[in-house]
């Protein structure tokens, strides 16, 4: 009998024993954890049952009014800067949903500053014509396409970024050897194409024939079918311009645009 009691007796010791073992790990277990946390406010708690919010990628290309694309723009959205490619498309990844500062920088266009509202998921708003990027200075406009090997066609436009008028004098066509095709302006009527599409523009005749281009403005046009024979290759575009001075004393600037001759089925020139 006495042995028996002796055994309970040890038994029941043993197990206030571990009670009392577990009953203090658990006490030092949350004294760590309280001294670690630093989250106290059950504001700040997220259950792990809630949905995280989705991330919002914003993609797309920087192009100018004309519809081409501007390479190596900055752009910044809130506190994300990146740089668009060679062929002007960019990135933004991790970006909250709502409403976002659009930014971009990019060589001799002015500022572009846009409102955009940023969705969940990926966003591509349109960055050109209308929205797109603005010149601060003369922007030419030069696409030469191909239907068959006897005949060439093409766009050509003008931008004026500046706050003053510029006068268009001429608009060579080159071949890829240099040889001068025709001027669009002199030899196609060019100079009354363009005052037939805008009211704004006009040409004056002294002290030579030009196109005056009106401030801060923009107008795209084709030039007619040429025929001949247009061997594959880069071909240019030489515009003569001046301003008020410059057109006075016959004195022009030429700016250069370069293309290479493109396959156009439908003779109907064009950007995507």
């Amino acid at each position: 009998m006495a042995s028996r009691f002796w055994l309970r007796l040890g038994k029941l010791g043993l197990l206030c024993l571990l009670a009392y073992l577990l009953l203090a790990y658990t006490i030092v277990v949350t004294i760590i954890l309280r001294a670690e946390l630093s989250i106290v406010e059950a504001t700040k708690v997220i259950s792990v049952f809630q949905t995280p919010q989705q991330q919002s990628i914003l993609e797309a290309q920087v192009r100018n009014v004309f519809g081409d694309p501007i390479p190596h723009a900055v752009v910044i959205v809130g506190d994300h800067l990146v740089q668009a490619d060679n062929t002007g498309v960019f990135q933004v990844a991790d970006l909250k949903p709502g409403r976002h500062t659009l930014e971009i920088f990019a060589g001799d266009y002015a500022k572009y500053t846009r409102e955009i509202q940023v969705e969940e998921g990926t966003n591509s708003p349109t960055i050109k014509y209308e929205t797109g990027l603005w010149p601060q200075v003369f922007l030419v406009d030069f696409h030469i396409f191909y239907k068959d090997n006897d005949a060439i066609f093409g766009m050509i436009g003008f931008a004026n970024g500046t706050t003053d008028p510029i006068y268009i004098e001429r608009a060579t066509l080159l071949s890829p050897r240099g040889d001068v095709i025709c001027d669009l302006l002199h030899d196609h009527n060019g100079f009354a194409y363009y005052t037939d599409r805008s009211s704004k523009l006009e040409v004056v005749h002294e002290p030579q024939e030009a196109l005056k281009w009106a401030p801060r403005m923009v107008q795209g046009g084709e030039f007619p079918p040429l025929s001949g024979y247009f061997p594959p290759g880069l071909y240019s575009l030489e515009v003569h311009y001046a301003f008020q001075e410059g057109h006075d004393l016959g004195q022009y600037q030429v700016l250069t645009i370069k293309d290479h001759l493109n396959l156009d089925n439908n003779w109907d020139p064009h950007l995507p």
